[in-house]
């Protein structure tokens, strides 16, 4: 179990001291003051998710974003306390009473004297903010004054933790914006020519297998990551999982077509899509019928859902940077998982039945986009060439990315 530990009562009241300060400069806007107050607290309790994370905020608005995402990454390694259980210290004492937070602040200008330890001497009329806490062992709900005790949880609460989370996703996007791109994405030349599109043997919207006749057209190798996606388009970064090397995830699908569309590109159509994707084979996957594990990133041992193998671990519990399983036969890397991909193309569960032989333009508009290739949340079944799903083209998906085509 994860608990700060215990401070000297000196250095507690020099820490609820400089919290104090550092709140005041914040409400100023005075945010070089409230660094200094913070950091002064952070030296009495190097620690403390309170301070850590009051001060991560403080250097985010003055664009340390380094240094931010230093103190973020510290909470995050914390584990992450279930519920509002807390160890509760009156002064002088070492050893905490075990106790549930219910409310975080209660103003009472009353005198608050239900016993005698939670005894205080408030001046007439003026506010003091108190914890309501639940004591286990009394079975007894207090309203107890902030200044007569020190609260550790067991493990940084939830709440504070997601809110870190987007903390630092927000410190990534910048960090990210301040690296810059790599260049240009490598595309790969595929020549075209006729494929059978589909699967007899697979869902009803796969069906018929039927033959494909494309034109040539360029592929990006890779799916678009977040510094290639940020030189483009600025901080606006969608993804939930931030960091320049990994593929943008969570952007829509207009998002995704104006991307390509500022480079001259354009969103594959679901043919060209599965062209590129089965790399000339006609097996289930691009790499035979069955799936050992080693091949593409889906939901292993690492991956949080339900529908996880457990057996299986590809070394990644979300999205992986591109590149990091083999390519498929036509030198395209994760056209099967890691993110699953925006197509051009509108859904049509019956379209295969009427689509054209040359080029297929795809279906009237529908009410969903065509996404394919499955992805580090899908089942290995998900990850067939010629597996169809659909989303609303405004959704906003950590598992969906993409990739970009151009015709010549």
């Amino acid at each position: 179990m994860f608990v700060c530990l215990i401070l000297p009562q000196s250095l507690w009241a020099d820490e609820m001291q400089w919290l104090a300060k550092g709140d005041q400069a914040v409400v100023d806007q005075k945010y070089g003051q409230a660094e200094s107050h913070y950091s002064k607290a952070l030296e009495a309790d190097s620690e403390s998710p309170r301070t850590l994370r009051a001060l991560a905020e403080v250097k985010i608005a003055l664009k340390k974003y380094q240094d931010a995402k230093d103190l973020i990454d510290k909470i995050r390694a914390m584990p992450v306390a279930n519920g509002r259980d807390v160890l509760v210290f009156y002064k002088g004492d070492s050893q905490g009473l075990d106790a549930e937070l219910v409310d975080e602040r209660v103003i009472t200008p009353q005198r608050t004297n239900d016993n005698m330890r939670n005894y205080l001497d408030i001046q007439s009329g003026k506010p003091v903010p108190h914890y309501r806490l639940f004591f286990k062992k009394k079975g007894k709900m207090e309203l107890v004054p902030q200044s007569m005790v020190r609260l550790k949880y067991k493990g940084v609460p939830r709440r504070v933790y997601e809110h870190v989370e987007e903390l630092n996703r927000e410190v990534n996007r910048h960090l990210i914006a301040a690296k810059g791109s790599q260049g240009t994405a490598e595309m790969v030349a595929l020549k075209g020519g006729c494929f059978k599109m589909g699967s007899d043997n697979g869902l009803p919207d796969e069906q018929p297998a039927h033959e494909v006749c494309l034109s040539p057209f360029k592929m990006d190798k890779y799916e678009v990551t977040q510094a290639e996606f940020q030189s483009m388009m600025g901080l606006d970064n969608p993804s939930h999982f931030t960091g320049a090397e990994l593929p943008v995830d969570s952007a829509t699908w207009f998002e995704a077509g104006r991307y390509c569309k500022k480079l001259g590109k354009r969103l594959p159509t679901e043919a060209e899509w599965e062209y590129a994707a089965r790399g000339g084979t006609t097996t289930h996957f691009y790499w035979g019928d069955t799936v050992k594990g080693d091949e593409a990133n889906f939901c292993d041992k690492n991956c949080a859902l339900n529908t996880r193998v457990v057996s299986i671990d590809d070394g990644y519990s979300g999205p992986a940077p591109p590149g990091k399983f083999s390519a498929n036969p036509y030198g395209l890397y994760d056209m099967a998982g890691n993110l699953a991909e925006w197509t051009h193309d509108w859904m049509d569960e019956n379209y295969y039945r009427i689509s054209p032989k040359d080029n297929p333009p795809g279906s009237h508009p529908t009410t969903a986009k065509v996404v394919r290739g499955g992805s580090w949340e899908s089942t290995a079944g998900f990850l067939r060439s010629s597996n169809r799903a659909a989303y609303w083209a405004k959704m906003r998906n950590n598992a969906i990315g993409f990739r970009c085509v151009s015709s010549s």
